[in-house]
């Protein structure tokens, strides 16, 4: 993406979440004064809704102009009692997420309390699942720790990513390719490990139908070239892997550029 494309697109964003803003705050405001109609509770709830999203919007573009001027950097740390190199993800956009996803869930049992007020059993059954699942998989209580990241160590790579957990041994990774999503090609008579961490929903299918690992490399420390430069070495020459978690494996600064 060229530098006036990715002005262009945040500038689109910006605008977005501006018109969620001011659609939001006229909605909610015409449901509070006609809040003891069906179209006034109506109203209101959708314009919570929409403040939500705006303001998540907004956040999000704030969080990324601060993720672009300061970006997380790799550093050494314990996994499972071993010794590693972890690359992680920047935590503000899973936080937002979750404030979001919250936020509607709130918008939605709110809009569960009106319809049972009103009798309409169906709309509130729905409204109310709705927010359940908005509620739950926020996990908003969870922070940051779901943004989880790249781990590497002498005997092979983790990835966590928003609820799952996948493990891979070195034996078992055969290539990788340095673009966003960033595929890490894995031996066919292999089934990775996967393990579930956090709720369902949150992020999309890992492993693909050909054995192939989708590793999500927006907010990542060093992004696709340092993730797929380490992996590279490590399958290219074995040599390197026994260096991973000491500060011999550390990157240089400009890495993260």
């Amino acid at each position: 993406m060229t530098r006036w494309s990715a002005f262009g697109s945040r500038l689109m964003l910006w605008v977005g979440a501006v018109v969620l803003l001011v659609m939001g705050a006229s909605l909610a405001g015409a449901g509070l004064l006609g809040v003891r109609t069906t179209l006034g509770r109506t109203s209101l709830c959708i314009g919570v809704a929409l403040l939500v999203l705006g303001v998540a919007g907004v956040a999000g573009q704030l969080v990324e102009r601060r993720i672009r001027r300061n970006p997380p950097t790799a550093h050494l740390a314990d996994l499972d009692g071993r010794a590693a190199l972890h690359l992680p993800r920047a935590p503000g956009p899973t936080i937002i997420s979750s404030l979001a996803l919250a936020g509607l869930g709130v918008a939605a049992l709110l809009g569960a309390v009106f319809a049972g007020a009103a009798q309409a059993w169906g709309w509130c059954a729905l409204l109310a699942l709705l927010a359940w699942w908005a509620l739950v998989s926020s996990a908003v209580r969870r922070g940051g720790s779901l943004a989880g990241g790249l781990w590497f160590t002498p005997a092979g790579m983790r990835y966590e990513d928003r609820g799952f957990r996948v493990d891979l041994p070195w034996d078992a990774v055969t290539g990788v390719v340095p673009q966003q999503p960033m595929p890490v090609l894995v031996r066919s008579d292999h089934a990775p490990a996967v393990t579930r961490t956090g709720p369902r929903g949150r992020a999309w299918r890992a492993l693909t139908r050909d054995n192939t690992l989708l590793v999500d490399t927006r907010h990542l420390s060093g992004g696709a070239a340092l993730a797929s430069y380490i992996i590279v070495m490590s399958i290219q020459h074995p040599a390197t892997r026994t260096v991973l978690g000491t500060e011999e494996s550390l990157p240089p600064p400009d890495a993260y550029r």
